[in-house]
Order: structure tokens, then sequence, then C-alpha cells
């Protein structure tokens, strides 16, 4: 059921458009601190492009400095692609035309900016394929299942205000690009931003008005978003479905189940590009209700990042329609790209509470590991018995996801913080041989389920359907079962006791016993106040390094800390792209990266870690904590630690620059 009938804001640009005054001649010198108000980074290229500069402007105008620069970051990618093809095919490409996919979310200088782009690429004879308003996970999906598509220019700023905007670029795989390849992208576009001739060159570009070529890519942009969402919609229950032998029957025993069922769901677009795209269909095709709100592209109602306050209304909702219909049993919010969804529950009929973003990733990585056994892929009755299952996160997911993959059989690989990183480690490890169906970044909410390389909520919401309803087969517990079963033997293994096994083994599999059952850990929330700091020093790795020292001095006067938490120890831990460096901190790894202090107990397992980071996508430092239990005195008295190490070492660190 639909909540909301308004019509969108959002147009699709007119090919007539002036974009350029004709007279302006752009120079380094004028284009250099726009330049420098753009984050460039693994995650996207971000700025506040609203041309009254007001970062929660709803203004769809930006100004001709940023039209210039997407412009110019359009030139870069294009020359990337017929690179990077160039070298797959062993041919030289000059003069060849290639196709590149472009779309944007739903903020409103998102068809200016691709406009800006779409010229750019036109002028390099580059043919894009343009979607208008389109979910990242789809436009993705597109490109890496058609091979006449060489890469996607995505514009947007994810969960930013709304008055950001940002562009994310990847190739046929359908992945963000990252590591080397983003690095030099950014390298090629400061180095064509700082000459004159580039500039104009570009510039003159972006003042081809009225061309045919223009007109026919917005002609065709409605049929090519069709397209997109059918083949994008294939890719869904491909990826849902996941591998083993006995995936085809199980999602056919599942949407049995659900038809007979039919739970309630309740999504709050928040006016994202998820409102145009497969929710409904692919949810109600299995039997789900969706009762869908603000449901409008481009009509945000509320705040971009679905955690906190952007929770608030898929709670009063839920609330009342599980109070109205017990059926009713969770809602998600996507943010505006529409690649997460962090999630609402309801425990009980008319009332309703968030997950934090780090119980939503756990909660799915228990449902996709506990799925790669019931499918066959895993375990004694699947086709290779010695098979390494993997997940990889980033450095600021909560330990707990080391408690669940221990009782999967699962190993833990750790990166740097950014999808592309992650993306890029779970690369590395199918090449040696592992299973990774789940990764992504605990610290956010948002999982990664395999062969998709980006977040997807619907995917978070099929973990959980999965989980719940996923009947069992002779011989085959259903997945909440088997999770329940695994933690059940490991506790009872660790206290010679099975209390409370006779009640987990027969009670309903319900989405509170299952939450009740995730391992407990008090970790502080990314979008917490206290998680953000700014900081006056640039060198990020003399600050950690400095945090060092002022931690090895700290850590004698924690006595109360360590006897409460069981440490008795610490170690360091760097993280850099793909890579986690254990060792001396931070000396032996200088630079932007994540860093964390592990706290360990006598069998060198840990038990807190304190972890730090300047932010890649906005302009803030980023603090957490993480402690096992139920230890919320404990997180905040290590987080005020932390915050007076980090701001103690930004003023040392400042004096002697």
């Amino acid at each position: 059921m639909d909540t909301e009938t308004d019509s969108s804001p959002l147009r699709l640009p007119e090919a007539g458009n002036l974009l350029l005054d004709p007279l302006w001649t752009p120079g380094p010198e004028e284009i250099a601190p726009y330049l420098d108000g753009m984050i460039l980074s693994a995650s996207g290229w971000r700025a506040v492009f609203a041309a009254d500069g007001d970062e929660e402007s709803s203004n769809p105008e930006a100004g001709p400095e940023h039209l210039l620069l997407v412009g110019l970051a359009a030139r870069v990618f294009a020359g990337a692609i017929r690179g990077t093809l160039a070298e797959k095919t062993s041919i030289s490409t000059p003069g060849a035309k290639l196709r590149v996919a472009v779309g944007a979310d739903t903020r409103p200088t998102g068809p200016l900016l691709a406009q800006a782009a779409i010229r750019a690429f036109l002028g390099e004879r580059i043919e894009p394929e343009y979607l208008f308003v389109a979910a990242s996970p789809e436009i993705m999906a597109l490109t890496r299942t058609r091979e006449d598509i060489s890469g996607f220019l995505y514009v947007s700023a994810s969960h930013n205000p709304i008055g950001h905007n940002g562009l994310k670029m990847g190739l046929g795989d359908g992945s963000v690009a990252g590591g080397e390849f983003s690095t030099t992208l950014v390298a090629q576009f400061r180095a064509l931003a700082a000459d004159p001739s580039e500039l104009q060159k570009t510039a003159d570009m972006l003042r081809v008005s009225g061309s045919a070529a223009e007109l026919e890519i917005y002609r065709m942009a409605p049929a090519q978003k069709r397209a997109a969402a059918d083949i994008y919609r294939a890719f869904t229950e491909e990826v849902i479905r996941g591998p083993g032998p006995r995936a085809e029957e199980a999602i056919a025993e599942l949407t049995v189940e659900l038809q007979a069922i039919r739970p309630g769901i309740v999504a709050d677009m928040n006016g994202s590009a998820r409102t145009v795209s497969i929710d409904q269909s692919i949810l109600a095709d299995v039997g789900c209700r969706l009762q869908s709100i603000n449901n409008t592209a481009g009509l945000i109602r509320h705040q971009i990042v679905p955690e906190g306050a952007g929770l608030a209304e898929c709670v009063t909702t839920l609330s009342a329609s599980s109070h109205a219909d017990p059926g009713f049993i969770m809602g998600y919010v996507p943010d505006n790209d529409g690649d997460r969804g962090n999630l609402v529950v309801s425990e009980a009929p008319g009332s309703a509470r968030p997950l934090e973003a780090q119980e939503v990733f756990a909660l799915a990585a228990v449902a996709e590991l506990s799925w790669l056994y019931y499918t066959g892929t895993a375990g004694p009755d699947s086709v290779r018995t010695d098979q390494k299952l993997a997940i990889v996160v980033n450095g600021p997911t909560s330990m707990r996801i080391e408690r669940i993959a221990e009782l999967l059989g699962t190993e833990v690989h750790r990166a740097e913080v950014g999808e592309a990183n992650v993306v890029g480690r779970a690369r590395e490890l199918r090449d040696d041989g592992y299973i990774v169906r789940f990764l992504g970044e605990g610290s956010n909410g948002g999982n990664i389920t395999h062969p998709s390389a980006v977040r997807d909520p619907i995917q978070t919401v099929f973990a959980v359907l999965k989980l719940l309803y996923a009947p069992a087969r002779a011989g085959t517990p259903a997945p909440g079962r088997f999770w329940l079963r695994r933690r059940t033997e490991h506790h009872a293994g660790q206290t010679g006791s099975d209390a409370g096994a006779t009640t987990e083994a027969t009670a309903p599999v319900t989405l509170k016993l299952i939450l009740d059952s995730l391992p407990q850990f008090t970790t502080t929330s990314a979008y917490d106040p206290m998680a953000i700091m700014k900081v006056a020093c640039s060198d990020h790795g003399a600050l950690k390094t400095e945090v060092e020292r002022l931690w090895e001095a700290e850590w004698p006067r924690l006595e109360n800390i360590r006897t409460g938490l069981g440490v008795t120890r610490y170690r360091y831990e760097n993280y850099e792209g793909t890579v986690c460096r254990p060792g001396r901190g931070n000396r032996t790894g200088r630079g932007r990266g994540g860093f964390k202090i592990l706290l360990t107990d006598d069998h060198d397992q840990p038990r807190a870690f304190l972890w730090m980071r300047g932010s890649g996508t906005e302009p803030v430092f980023r603090v957490m904590v993480d402690v096992e239990g139920d230890s919320s005195e404990t997180e905040r008295t290590l987080l005020h630690i932390l915050r007076g190490m980090v701001t103690r070492a930004d003023e040392r660190v400042a004096a002697s620059t």
C-alpha cells in the first residue's frame, strides 16, 4: 500500500540547457578553491554542490565551477575506461565509441550534474546510457551484467546532507573503483584541473547544447531505466538465492511459506532512489505486504542518514501497523542512493524499536552464514567438506562478528574503511579459495552479499526473511533453528550446562528470540555526537603516533577498567586498503588509515577496542569504542579517554608544526 501521491520535483534535463556562460574563461586559480573543497576518496568524490553553498539546501542549481569539475571528472574517467579496455584487450581504442551507464540519486542537483557528465562523455566519444534516477545497486548490477557497458558514473552523496552531491565511478565489474585505480583517477583529475587548456576544453564540451545525440539520450532514458530495473531484479534474485546444490529448492520452499504467512514490512523510502526501484514488486511477488511511506522521488522528508532521527517515522508507522496487525514485523529505511537500509523491528504488537547499525549487520551475518549450511554450500552435506568460509569487514565493525563467525565455522578478515577496500579484500580471499558470501562495513549496518559488490537493503530484508521463515527439511534444520542450536552447543561446551537448550530447541523462531541470541557488545554508534571530532592537524600519521604515546602513559592508570573487562594487555592494528597490519601501531604504518587499540585477556582474546580515523567522505575525525557485554559505562569511559587523547595529540602535533 502507498501513502504518498505527490508528484516528483525531479525532471529530466533539457538538451538545450546553457550550463556555462559562453564568455567565461575558467582558469586554475579560479577553480582551485572549489577543487580544494572536494573530498576525493575511494568511497566517492563529494562536495556541497548546491549553488548557495548550504549543505542543507534544496536548491537544484550548481555553480559553473562545480559543473566544470564534474565535466572534468567525466573526461578523466572516460580516459581511464579507454586505457583499461585497451590494456585488457591488447588493442588500441582511440576513436572507438564506448558505452557508460549514468544515473543519479534524488538530490536536487542530480539532474544538472548528470547533464554536465553526459556532455563531457559525448565530447570524449563515450556513449552515455542515462537511467535518470536509479538506486546505486541497480546501476551497478546493470554494469556488471551488460558486456557492452564499460563502466558507470553515478551522481550521489549517499548519506550526506541534501545540499551535498558527488560522484561514484566504477568499471565493468559493477563495483566502485578503489585502490590504485582510484588513486590514479584522483591524481589525473588534479592534474587536469591545473591545466588551463584542459579546463577550456572541458568548458567547450559543456557548452554544446541542443545536440541530437544528447536529446536522444534523454528520450531513451525511461526505456533504459526499465531495462535496468529488469536486469537488477534478475540479479537480485540470483544474489538472494546464493550458491549451493539446494538453493533453488530452498527459495521455492521459502516463497511458499511467505505466501502463506504474508509478513508485513514498512518501507520509509524518504524520497530516495529506492522509490523507483524494485522493492514493491519483488517483496509482493514472494508474498510480503509492503507499506511504503514517503515514496515520491525527490521529496526528502527527514534526515537522510538512516540512524537515530532518520528512523523515527518508520518506528512510529511500524508501531501503529503492528498494533493493528501483528503480522507486521519489521521496517527499513534506505539512504538516498538506496545502497543501505537500516532496520526497525516489532518484537511485540504495538511496539517497535530501531536496531543499531552493528546489530543489523550481525543479524544479517547470522542469516547468510546459516543459509550457506541450509543450501548445502557448507557443512557435512556440501560438495567440498574442506571448503573455507570467510567474512570480510571493516576495522570498526564490532567484535560480535568474530563471535558469530566462530560458531559458524567462518574466518573473519578485516580491511580499511571504505566499501572498495572490503570488496577488494573479499576478492583476494576468493582468489585464495575461500567462499566469501557475506561482507561489508558493520559500522554503518550495510551488508554486501556476493555476487553483489555493493550494499543493498533488499538483501538485508531477505536475509531476515530467510532466517525466520525458511522451513526445516528432513535432516536439515531451518536457518534460524540451526543458529540457535550452534549457539546453545557452544554455550554448553563453555559452561558444562545445557540450561536453556530445551527452550531454544522448541520455542518458535521469532525475531526477538534471534535478536536476544546475538553476542552482546556495547558499541559507539557511528552517528553518536561523541563519535565525531574535529582536528586541526592534517598529518594523521603523526596524530596517531602521538595517541600511542599518550595511551602508553594512560594504560597503567586503568586498573578498574582492566579488572572489570578481564584484560591484561593490549596491541595495535593499522588499516591500509585491504591490509590490516598488526604491530607497533602507527610506527609501522603511517597515513590516514584506521588505527585500533585492542584490549586482550590472558589468552590474547580481544575484549574491547578503541578505534580512530579521519573520514574519507566528510571533514571529520571519527572515534569509537567496542566493549564485550552490556557495558555502557565502560564504553563511555573509554570513549572519553580516547577523545581526550585525540584532543591532546592534535594540540601537540599542531603546535610542533
